[in-house]
């Protein structure tokens, strides 16, 4: 059939007849082809005469809708106008009129409470006085007259302020302001550490904190204080923070207060100058000395410890955050009770044990990720210690180890009976299920009189962990606290 397509030639009988029937088939199928087409014609003019229909219903509803939203726009407006004359009737007859001064003096000096505990950290808190004070009158007069709040004298130096009188005539409004009976100085952004000469009135002063971050060349990195004025008589606490800043601690440092029993030093380098005159008013002394850059902390400052304990004889609290080192065969610290160190900043920590004693050491608080050295120290120091808190510890398999041997059976904390787990940012940074297996494998030790073992009683843990599912089986055998 293909060769008669392509040909002139005139095809058989035979040929024609089946030419024929194969034409008529092609037609009825062209035929039902159109008779479809024209039924999707007809259903597509219909779909289009829907759509139609229900575009002009929705521009109808549209318009609907604006008159509807129109409309309660309005009567919110007008319903907004009625809640505020409410409220306004409402705040004539308030209880709140009726509250005595008294109580709003109380409640003001509870958010004054938090300002002072912020008072020495970097950022400046806003004053408690300011805020109260800008909400009403009746507030602002309470405030006038709660002299605590206005407490605090917190300044911050400008780097221009290089003229003196300029500075000591903006201090002088300030105290003017506040008076000069203000128990608690902070000096921020200082260049130096010598006083301005305006503050000499401030006689009753019981803390000071002074952070030094534009240092002057010229001027000598050494605490001035003259001695011909009552000056700082009372004071009780003293802090000193500073960034890579060199200063020097002299044997006549403290004297000229009197009353001094917390001294508190951050990121400076220490030059321990002699003649070493102890003083023995201290009781709490922290030296902080480590910068984090990229997440690595990196100890600035060295303590000598044998200086420590002759300069300050009577300390009970002890605070090293730094490197540690000892000048002397021995070192005894009769007082101390508590102890505050990271312990993986002690790069002597295999020998220096040995050489410094605690002998009435009641607490320690190992600060860092890590506890590494701190089985060490426990070994030499932790005969007479019944609390041991953990600061900011992450405790995975391997530390978890460390931490086993600190408190199994081999004495080296034998009358702990306290533990205590602080500032954990994350619950995954600690598996309480190794902490459970190794409390209660101390406590069942104790319990068969093993090695002189006192039991823990009680763990301290972060409100994070209260839905952990190994606290049950640790409250089977402890009493869990929660930290505030």
């Amino acid at each position: 059939m293909d060769d008669l397509m392509y040909s002139n030639r005139v095809p058989e009988p035979y040929e024609a007849t089946f030419i024929s029937a194969m034409m008529n088939t092609e037609r009825d199928s062209a035929n039902t082809l159109d008779a479809k087409i024209h039924q999707l014609e007809q259903d597509a003019e219909l779909a289009r005469q829907r759509i139609q229909r229900l575009t002009a219903q929705l521009e109808a509803e549209t318009r609907g809708l604006r008159l509807h939203e129109d409309a309660i726009l309005e009567l919110q407006s007008t319903r907004n106008a009625l809640g505020q004359s409410i409220e306004r009737k409402q705040a004539i007859m308030s209880s709140r009129r009726r509250v005595p001064g008294e109580v709003w003096q109380m409640i003001f000096l509870l958010l004054w409470g938090g300002e002072f505990r912020r008072k020495d950290r970097p950022k400046r808190p806003f004053s408690v006085a300011l805020q109260v004070g800008a909400v009403c009158r009746e507030w602002r007069a309470v405030a006038q007259t709660t002299m605590r709040l206005w407490s605090i004298l917190d300044y911050t130096f400008s780097p221009t302020e290089g003229i003196q009188f300029r500075r000591d005539d903006k201090l002088d409004h300030y105290l003017d302001r506040i008076g000069t009976a203000t128990p608690y100085i902070v000096l921020r952004e200082a260049c130096s550490l010598t006083l301005p000469d305006v503050l000499y009135q401030v006689t009753t002063a019981t803390e000071l904190t002074i952070m030094l971050k534009h240092p002057d060349p010229e001027s000598t990195p050494r605490l001035t204080f003259p001695r011909s004025t009552p000056l700082f008589s009372h004071l009780r606490t003293l802090s000193i923070s500073s960034h890579l800043y060199d200063i020097q601690i002299i044997s006549d440092l403290l004297h000229p207060f009197p009353s001094l029993d917390t001294l508190c030093l951050m990121n400076m380098e220490i030059h321990w100058l002699q003649p070493t005159v102890p003083h023995t008013n201290l009781k709490t002394l922290s030296i902080e000395g480590t910068l984090t850059w990229a997440d690595v902390a990196t100890d600035i400052v060295t303590i000598d410890i044998a200086i420590v304990a002759m300069w300050f004889p009577n300390l009970t609290v002890l605070k090293l955050d730094c490197d540690w080192e000892i000048s002397t065969p021995h070192a005894v610290l009769h007082h101390v009770k508590g102890l505050c160190i990271r312990s993986s900043a002690i790069t002597s920590v295999h020998r220096l044990p040995l050489r410094v004693l605690f002998p009435n050491l009641n607490w320690i608080t190992n600060r860092g990720k890590k506890i590494r050295g701190l089985a060490s120290i426990v070994q030499a120091w932790g005969e007479r210690v019944e609390t041991l808190k953990l600061s900011g510890i992450e405790l995975n398999v391997g530390s978890s180890q460390r931490l086993s041997e600190i408190l199994g059976d081999n004495g080296k904390l034998p009358r702990l009976s306290k533990l205590v787990f602080l500032d954990i940012s994350q619950a995954t940074n600690i598996d309480l299920s190794l902490v459970a297996d190794v409390v209660i494998r101390r406590n069942e030790l104790a319990a068969n009189g093993q090695a002189g073992l006192n039991r823990i009683e009680t763990i301290t843990l972060p409100t994070i962990f209260n839905s952990n599912p190994n606290l049950e089986r640790l409250q089977q055998h402890v009493s869990v606290h929660w930290q505030s």
